[in-house]
């Protein structure tokens, strides 16, 4: 604690004269008696008034020494410095990574990130400017540089997580290209981690801000099929990212109906992998983990695959020509290709849904 005007603690001296009042009493003239047999009381008089007596407890006097102490303190002005680096011009980076939706930080590691990001608009100083850079697949700019702390707090409400990585390459030259110029230039980086190691050089430091607490998902890394000679061979593989073991349930649904499910156990830090022989014919496959006993990212406990020998979408080419459209719909997967006139009527299956996926 420091003060801004500390001359004015020498007043604490006059806490001095306070208590010396209560201890100093007025003296007597002595006199000469024959006996002290009646002058008892008298004695305790002069016992109570003696010039220096131990000082006794006194709400009294407490009350001034603390009126006193107050007084003292305001014309001091004590404040606290507080070190922040919210100041000259300033890059938030706010990590919108799938990883960022876990919820062992309540209600979600995003959310926290975002909270922090409040507070550090409100730091923000007087001479100070903030840029707001949501990083994600693509990163997006949220708020060019201002001190506007109303439209910094609005933007980041329009923030959002995403469901796939961030391109940190891309976060942070966007960042540094903010604060090109800048004397006093800073990137803040709000993240759970996992950033990688061949990042570029930055021209102002980095500040890394960490939100997260705990590791512990079990993860659906991996889900494909292969053609073989029996029908379909699916493949998935399930990852343990945390510092526990974890057993889990993986469930299997082809084409929305409920095919096996199958008790698996991942030790922590590794991997393992199951393999199905599917149907011929089957077209959409979905996988899903649960039961698992700690898991703060239910995101990734659900896994799709198409097959691509399993489904045939139609398409409507409505052209009056073109041999290259209809060379490039004709050689792509999946996909069952037919060709119209402008002017021809659209076909319809009895239902009234249309004829055609595309």
């Amino acid at each position: 604690m420091s003060f801004l005007t500390p001359a004015f603690l020498a007043l604490g001296a006059l806490a001095i004269p306070i208590i010396l009042l209560y201890m100093l009493r007025l003296r007597r003239r002595e006199v000469m008696v024959s006996s002290t047999m009646l002058w008892q009381k008298l004695l305790r008089d002069r016992e109570a008034n003696a010039p220096w007596q131990k000082l006794r407890r006194n709400l009294l006097l407490f009350l001034q020494l603390l009126i006193l102490a107050g007084l003292v303190l305001a014309l001091a002005r004590p404040y606290l410095p507080i070190p922040s680096v919210i100041n000259g011009s300033v890059v938030v980076l706010l990590d919108a990574s799938a990883s960022m939706q876990a919820t062992d930080v309540a209600p979600s590691r995003f959310a926290a990130a975002k909270e922090e990001t409040r507070r550090l608009i409100g730091d923000l100083g007087g001479g100070s400017q903030m840029t707001i850079i949501q990083a994600g697949l693509t990163p997006t700019v949220l708020n060019p540089a201002t001190n506007d702390k109303a439209a910094l707090r609005q933007a980041v409400e329009t923030a959002q997580p995403e469901n796939g990585a961030t391109d940190w390459g891309a976060a942070l030259a966007l960042a540094a290209g903010a604060v090109q110029g800048s004397d006093n230039g800073r990137i803040l980086l709000i993240s759970d981690g996992g950033l990688p190691d061949d990042l570029p050089p930055l021209p102002v430091d980095v500040t890394y801000i960490p939100v997260g607490s705990s590791g512990e998902n079990l993860a659906l890394t991996a889900l494909a099929t292969r053609a073989t000679e029996q029908g379909i061979q699916l493949f998935a593989s399930i990852a343990n990212e945390g510092e526990t073991d974890q057993d889990a349930l993986l469930s299997i649904s082809l084409d929305d109906v409920l095919y096996d499910s199958r008790r698996i156990s991942v030790p922590a830090g590794s991997a393992a992998s199951v393999t199905w022989e599917l149907p011929a014919g089957t077209a959409v496959i979905q996988a899903q983990l649960s039961e698992q006993a700690d898991d703060n990212l239910p995101l990734d406990d659900t896994a799709w695959a198409a097959h691509e020998g399993g489904v045939s979408n139609r398409a409507l080419l409505v052209t009056d020509g073109n041999l290259f459209l209809e060379q490039a719909l004709g050689v792509l997967p999946g996909i069952e290709a037919f060709k119209a006139a402008p002017d021809t009527d659209l076909i319809y299956n009895e239902d009234g849904s249309p004829a055609f996926d595309l």
